[in-house]
């Protein structure tokens, strides 16, 4: 291993690195796992979505290729997204069980913690010569946060309505993505790895060595484009937007009109990765019903610009020196955080339903810029290091890890209570598991918001409602579907509920019994087809419904 060309002395600690943050953030995890009196989720982040991706990939386990959301009974025709859950779960096949997929789904998130802290280490290394600020890059950007600790530490839990940035945004820092969103954490690798391609060789190769470098980056836009599309359109901004100021700037300066080739190639393969998919998602979008309406009520807004301007306080700062000195020493690649940063503000509040998520990568570009600042500009060496300027402030890093200590320290304290919606009581899954047996697969269940949002992600059938934004026209759907669970509904109105939304089963457990004082038992079109302790499962009479 010591003459591999791949793990050199830096990769080696890399890896390392990457393994000791699988272990670290695998804990919370474990624990939970190991806790008795109930069945954990998988999740101690983000539940609900949680839950959608194993459901997802319980799609992909029953054969599919295209995603069709089990959260609603509106028609769907199918389109290619959550492609990374859907081919996860064809790696287990139709035998899937839950447990089985939550260990997939963790096991896919390791992988993508160890391509980042590859992807991100060579991204520093760009420019960052000194190896302890590249290693401190890679911790900053997988176990830092922002400086919203501090807001908390005033004495104000919430500003303008929300909390801090740093403890809900998975893609304005490093720790939540890494702890909890690995498709994220993939995308934001192959980002990483994107556009160092682009800024290494804009000014190209020669021969068959240029024809696989560029075959290379048509690939790596693709795979991103597939895994998170939003994070290859922002690349694709980013890219374009720095070679049109390249073009500029050096027609201006030597007042004539200038292209480079290569560089014009580089973001040439760069659209012919990310367009096929972007053109497909536009269609597809434009011309499915389901689709439209979930991108309609699926808004991921930016809070209130004070909030990153705290959350990034850090790093702001000492990112405007370092861009001064990176633009004087390396001005292409000092160009590209330049163009980056000027449009930030621009991504924050773009007219779309996504805003928050164009917030990603920007957290590695300020650190990348906020390290480069202590990088010394003398070419002595000493064993073989050039010198960090001005080490000794570099404690003031230290201020980006408070956030990620209290939501590690928060995860293991939430892994040991064995409460919902952590963890899901054992009879109310063994309900879910026999309903699976017995039903049809789609099949629509009838329950109560939250029931529904757990039974996909143990079987394959469908619900009325169980997601906030794939589960269209969801506020209209929940005070109907409380009506059925209400003793006053007339019987009239009960049939026509089950027969407009195709309800096969109703399920009856303690979160339907909060809904109302309905007695499903007393029904005379409703079968009883499985008992677990507190929860019933009937089976809606053909003949009552048709």
């Amino acid at each position: 291993m010591k003459n591999s060309k791949f793990l050199t002395p830096g990769r080696s600690w890399v890896l390392v690195f990457a393994l000791c943050v699988v272990l670290l953030t695998a804990i919370p995890y474990l624990i939970a796992a190991s806790q008795r009196g109930g069945e954990f989720t998988g999740f101690l982040i983000g539940v609900e979505d949680g839950n959608s991706y194993i459901a997802k990939m319980m799609e992909g386990a029953q054969g599919d290729w295209l995603f069709r959301s089990p959260y609603t009974t509106v028609d769907q025709s199918g389109a290619l997204i959550y492609l990374p859950y859907l081919l996860l779960g064809k790696l287990l096949g139709p035998v899937a069980q839950h447990s089985s997929l939550v260990l997939v789904f963790h096991i896919f998130r390791s992988i993508a913690i160890i391509l980042l802290c590859f992807t991100a280490y060579d991204f520093f290394s760009l420019f960052l010569r000194d190896e302890k600020l590249r290693r401190l890059g890679l911790a900053l950007v997988t176990l830092g946060n922002g400086f919203g600790w501090f807001v908390l530490f005033l004495g104000f839990p919430s500003l303008f309505g929300t909390i801090p940035l740093d403890f809900y945004s998975p893609e304005a820092f490093g720790f939540l993505a890494v702890f909890s969103l690995p498709h994220l954490v993939l995308a934001r690798a192959l980002l990483l790895w994107g556009l160092l391609d682009y800024l290494k060789h804009s000014s190209g190769a020669d021969g068959k060595e240029k024809d696989k470098r560029v075959l290379l980056t048509a690939v790596i836009w693709l795979v991103m484009s597939l895994s998170h599309l939003i994070t290859a359109g922002l690349g694709l901004v980013l890219i374009s937007a720095h070679l049109i100021f390249v073009i500029v700037k050096e027609s201006l300066f030597k007042k004539k009109f200038i292209i480079n080739s290569a560089r014009i190639q580089a973001v040439l393969w760069t659209w012919i990765g990310v367009f096929p998919i972007l053109a497909y998602n536009a269609w597809v979008y434009w011309q499915d019903s389901y689709l439209k309406a979930w991108a309609a009520q699926n808004q991921i807004l930016s809070p209130n610009p004070l909030h990153y301007l705290i959350a990034y306080a850090l790093v702001l700062p000492l990112a405007y020196f370092g861009l001064r000195r990176l633009l004087r020493l390396q001005w292409f690649v000092g160009g590209f955080f330049l163009v980056w940063l000027v449009l930030l503000p621009v991504l924050f509040y773009a007219p779309v339903g996504l805003q928050r998520r164009l917030s990603e990568g920007a957290w590695v570009a300020l650190v990348a810029l906020a390290l480069f600042a202590f990088q010394s500009l003398s070419g002595r060496t000493k064993k073989g290091m050039p010198p960090v300027r001005d080490a000794r402030e570099l404690w003031l890093f230290s201020l980006a890890f408070p956030t990620t200590l209290m939501i590690f320290l928060g995860s293991i304290r939430a892994a040991q209570n064995v409460e919902l919606p952590l963890f899901r009581p054992e009879a109310e899954i063994r309900a879910f598991e026999e309903l699976g047996a017995v039903a049809d697969r789609g099949e629509v269940v009838l329950a109560s918001y939250t029931t529904s949002n757990a039974l996909p992600a143990w079987a394959p059938l469908r619900v009325i409602a169980g997601h906030g934004p794939e589960s269209v026209n969801l506020e209209a759907l929940l005070p109907k579907i409380q009506s059925v669970y209400q003793g006053r509904t007339t019987e009239d109105s009960r049939l026509e509920f089950l027969q407009k939304y195709g309800v096969s089963y109703v399920f009856w457990g303690p979160n339907e019994k909060r809904l109302g004082s309905w007695q499903a038992a007393d029904e005379p079109y409703l079968e009883l087809v499985v008992d677990r302790g507190q929860y019933q499962i009937y089976k809606v009479s053909a003949e009552a419904i048709n």
